[in-house]
């Protein structure tokens, strides 16, 4: 390895240490890029259409992830599941349309379809900032905003996203009510 060079290592005798937090407080005017998950750089966590909820349920709590995207048989994309559709209004609503138990769905009958995703363009991030990224959430009163770049072949790629909770937790404050009240407000149509 004649081209690397070893780091210069030292010993700190000081202790405790303090950790970096990953999340940062940021402002409406920081750059969007400062609450951006970019899977360039993050990992993210896929699932089989085909799984049971419960087991999808799990390996998104062992990943520590409250997202994750749908796969099918061919390995592409084709939608994406929260937790809170795992175990919320979702499956419950799937469970008595279909007249089965809870144990018998899989991912399919829970998961956002990628047509029915709040997508923007990567081109756009260079300009957005976190107040911009907030009024998307409103606008769309969606909890995650899929970030995508034209592929090799011209093709919309998944390049990252924005999560309403990170979002959250950066600025210290809930975006709105309304993105919460938003799926009761589904649920009351569902059952009138």
């Amino acid at each position: 390895m004649p081209h690397y060079h070893a780091l210069q290592v030292r010993s700190i005798l000081e202790a405790p240490l303090a950790l970096v937090h990953a999340e940062a407080h940021v402002g409406f005017d920081d750059p969007a890029s400062a609450v951006l998950t970019d899977l360039r750089i993050a990992s993210s966590v896929v699932v089989p259409v085909e799984e049971p909820l419960e087991d999808a349920r799990r390996l998104m709590q062992h990943a520590g992830v409250r997202m994750a995207f749908v796969f099918d048989a061919a390995g592409g994309v084709i939608g994406l599941v929260t937790a809170a559709d795992l175990q919320g209004e979702r499956a419950l609503q799937a469970a008595t349309r279909r007249g089965v138990e809870y144990g018998e769905l899989s991912v399919a009958d829970v998961m956002t379809a990628v047509a029915d995703w709040a997508v923007v363009d990567a081109a756009a991030l260079p300009r957005a900032r976190v107040g911009d990224i907030v009024a998307t959430f409103r606008a769309t009163a969606q909890r995650y905003l899929i970030v995508v770049e034209p592929g090799a072949k011209g093709e919309p790629v998944i390049r990252g996203l924005f999560s309403a909770n990170r979002v959250e937790r950066a600025l210290g404050h809930a975006i709105e009510e309304e993105l919460r009240s938003n799926t009761f407000s589904a649920l009351a149509q569902a059952l009138a």
